[in-house]
């Protein structure tokens, strides 16, 4: 009876999902309880012990003396790394890098297309894709426009580089599947490293082959660029405004340093992630903003871009804390691994990371990850796969992610560069495809797909 209730709401709320009735935080948050009531019922305990579940999935349980932490730490985490990348962005720590690169393309179609693939995966950095669109064409639109060069190039040129660097431990997608799979930043983050590089190398030299193509098709001659000293000035000189007055060159290097810092003890694992952006943001706060009313209004404008991921987050840790509490997720697990071939178990992971393809292509990330994730999950671990096996397999499909006429952002995109949805989800995808499964397979050869046959 539990596993079919679990499937009921799994279900329910995929379609509620799925139909727009309903929006991703309200449906992670009422569907579940109205589900916990049933499965209290059912289970002839009290209605109060519904809470009890909500709460062990945002805050802690204790199973067999061990605690077992909810999406608290998860919420820290992604809270604060986008309040402070926000803040790097506000301060112009990313522009000179900007500049250099439009200073070092000099009008050439192949090193602006080189230089724009840079932009974006480092401004990408902050894991919002509104917040690379706005500035990468502010950096380059314009060059793109007066050396008549494809702005389709321009549009696939920006989402290919931010479709890697989501997998960053404060993204949208991660912040979903760790509380699902209970795994820290650390030993989440690390294993997609390789994969994130290969895939970068492939951005590489996807960013070539435009350049070479603009170049023929424009008629470059080496060492002429296709504008003037001047056109290229304008562009920096607007990289350089600052009508709000928040841009800090003086503290360049300081808060270059306080990034570096706080990524390498991020990856090393050193110190808490979550606290590690808590204690950045506050110091970055004080150091670039003297004025303690800038200080709060500038968490206040940032926080808002935050608080979509973070409630979100919250409504992770309710459906999570109602599925395990109630004994829901044991069901599910049980029925299907009744079902499912002895032979096959070892290959789930496998199977998840091409399952991630076509699913988090045609459904929302909040289904995927809320939905069929934590389904998935138990079944592998009966058969001895790990947390970050499936974690990293459930990750991979964000590859393509970027084509689905679902993601919001890719409308500002397809605005911004002035192309059509159809001709951006075509290119996008000779690039996505590829770049899935460079990933898939740098994941197997390294061992965190497992594939049993080889070993």
């Amino acid at each position: 009876m539990l596993a079919f209730l679990g499937y009921a709401m799994i279900i329910v709320f995929m379609i509620l999902l799925l139909s727009k009735k309903i929006s991703p935080f309200a449906g992670l948050i009422l569907v579940p309880v109205a589900f916990g009531f049933i499965a209290a019922g059912v289970t002839d305990q009290s209605f109060l012990n519904v809470f009890e579940w909500i709460y062990e999935g945002l805050y802690y349980q204790v199973v067999g003396g061990e605690v077992s932490s909810g999406v608290a730490p998860t919420i820290t985490l992604l809270l604060f790394a986008i309040l402070y990348f926000s803040i790097m962005l506000d301060v112009g720590l990313f522009d000179p890098l900007s500049k250099i690169l439009i200073k070092w393309a000099k009008g050439d179609p192949l090193r602006l297309c080189l230089a724009t693939a840079a932009i974006s995966m480092i401004v990408s950095l902050d894991g919002d894709g509104t917040t690379t669109v706005l500035i990468v064409t502010a950096a380059v639109l314009s060059l793109f426009k007066k050396m008549k060069m494809r702005q389709l190039y321009l549009a696939v040129l920006i989402a290919i580089p931010n479709s890697i660097m989501n997998l960053v431990p404060w993204s949208g997608p991660m912040a979903r599947a760790m509380p699902v799979l209970n795994i820290g930043p650390k030993e989440f983050f690390v294993p997609l490293i390789p994969g994130m590089i290969g895939a970068m190398a492939m951005t590489v030299y996807m960013a070539y082959r435009y350049g070479k193509k603009e170049r023929a098709r424009l008629n470059y001659c080496n060492g002429e660029s296709i504008v003037s000293e001047k056109e290229i000035t304008s562009i920096i000189d607007f990289l350089d405004s600052d009508p709000k007055n928040l841009k800090r060159p003086k503290l360049l290097l300081f808060n270059f340093l306080l990034t570096v810092v706080i990524m390498v003890l991020l990856i090393l694992d050193i110190i808490n992630g979550g606290i590690l952006f808590l204690i950045g943001t506050s110091i970055a706060l004080i150091a670039n903003f003297k004025d303690p009313n800038l200080q709060a209004k500038r968490l206040t404008a940032n926080g808002a871009e935050a608080l979509g991921p973070v409630s979100l987050v919250f409504g992770a840790g309710i459906i999570m804390g109602v599925l395990n509490g109630s004994g829901m997720s044991a069901g599910i697990a049980e029925n299907i691994v009744s079902l499912l071939p002895e032979s096959m178990g070892a290959y789930i992971p496998l199977l998840l990371a091409l399952i991630s393809l076509p699913g988090l292509f045609f459904l929302p990330n909040d289904a995927f990850y809320f939905g069929i994730l934590p389904v998935i999950a138990p079944i592998a671990y009966s058969f001895g796969a790990t947390p970050v096996e499936i974690g990293v397999a459930s990750l991979l499909g964000q590859a393509v992610r970027f084509a689905s006429p679902l993601v919001a952002f890719l409308y500002v995109l397809v605005d911004r560069t002035e192309v059509n949805f159809g001709d951006y989800q075509k290119e996008y995808l000779k690039w996505g495809i590829p770049s899935f499964f460079i990933q898939l397979i740098i994941a197997i050869l390294i061992g965190v797909i497992p594939l049993p046959f080889l070993n």
